[in-house]
C-alpha cells in the first residue's frame, strides 16, 4: 500500500447541546483550548502526513460560516474543503454514521480515509497508525487505555489479541471487559468506506460510530493502534477544562 494517497474527513457536524451556552451559537470544534481553536490541534497533526492529499471538514449548515471564517485565517499545507450537512438543529442532525456516509457520497470511496472526530485532542504522530495500516492492509482504530473501568463505560471498549487485532468491541458496556477504549481516529480502506452504506442499508444505527465499528469487527479483522501520550474527548465542561490545563502547561 506504499505510495497510496489518503484523504481525511474531520467530523464537525454536531450541535453539542451538553455544552450550552458555550456551544449555542458556535461549534464546539472552534472553542479555544490554550489560546487557539481546538480544531487546530487535529489539523496540525494531519498536515504533517505527506501521503495526505486533502482534508474535508464535515459541518452542519447552521455553523458553516464559522468554519469558513476559521479557514480564512488558517494556512495549512494540505488543501481543506468544507462539506455542508443539510441540518440546522439538534433535531435535524444526521448522526455520526449518516454524516460520514453523506460526506463519502460527496468525496467518493476510492481512497483510504482517515476519519477523525473534530472534538478529539491527541498528541500521537498520525504517521504511526498510517504506517500500521500500510504494513497490515487492515482498517485501524486508535485506542487509549483509560485505566479506569468506570470511565470506560462511557466509550466503545475494545479487547485485542497478541497481534494487536481487535477481537471484541462493545459500545458503552455496563461491565467493561477492559479499560482500552476507541478514540475517534480511524483509518478505513475503500472497501470499508463502501461498508458504511451497506451498514445503513441493513438498518444499522446512524448515531454513534461505535455501533458501526461493532458491526464491522464481526466481519473483518481491524487493527488497534495504541495511542501514545494524552487524549481528550471534549464532550463536557470538565473535559474542556482538563484539556485547557494540559495544553496551557509550560513546556521546556
Amino acid at each position: 500500500m506504499k505510495g497510496v494517497n489518503y484523504i481525511s474527513i474531520v467530523l464537525c457536524g454536531g450541535f453539542a447541546k451538553r455544552m450550552w451556552p458555550l456551544t449555542k451559537n458556535r461549534p464546539k470544534q472552534l472553542l479555544p483550548v490554550a489560546g487557539q481553536p481546538m480544531l487546530i490541534y487535529t489539523l496540525e497533526r494531519l498536515n504533517r502526513l505527506p501521503q495526505l492529499k486533502k482534508i474535508y471538514l464535515s459541518v452542519n449548515s447552521a455553523f458553516q460560516d464559522h468554519f469558513r471564517e476559521f479557514l480564512q485565517d488558517y494556512s495549512p499545507r494540505v488543501e481543506i474543503d468544507i462539506i455542508i450537512e443539510p441540518t440546522r438543529s439538534e433535531e435535524e442532525k444526521l448522526g455520526a454514521v449518516k454524516g460520514l456516509d453523506y460526506a463519502l457520497e460527496k468525496v467518493g470511496r476510492d481512497n483510504p480515509a482517515i476519519i477523525v472526530g473534530g472534538d478529539n485532542l491527541f498528541e500521537f504522530p498520525v504517521e504511526r497508525p498510517v504506517e500500521l495500516h500500510e504494513r497490515t492492509g487492515k482498517d485501524v482504530i486508535a485506542v487509549y487505555d483509560l485505566r479506569e473501568r468506570e470511565r470506560a463505560r462511557l466509550y466503545g471498549v475494545v479487547e485485542v489479541d497478541k497481534e494487536g487485532v481487535i477481537k471484541n468491541f462493545i459500545e458503552k458496556p455496563e461491565d467493561p471487559p477492559s479499560t482500552l477504549v476507541a478514540t475517534a481516529f480511524y483509518i478505513f480502506t475503500p472497501s470499508t468506506l463502501k461498508d458504511v452504506r451497506r451498514y445503513l442499508e441493513e438498518g444499522g444505527r446512524r448515531d454513534a460510530l461505535g455501533h458501526f465499528l461493532e458491526w464491522l469487527i464481526k466481519r473483518k479483522p481491524v487493527q488497534a493502534y495504541t495511542v501514545e501520550g494524552e487524549w481528550f474527548d471534549i464532550g463536557s465542561f470538565e473535559s474542556l477544562s482538563a484539556a485547557e490545563r494540559y495544553f496551557a502547561r509550560p513546556t521546556d
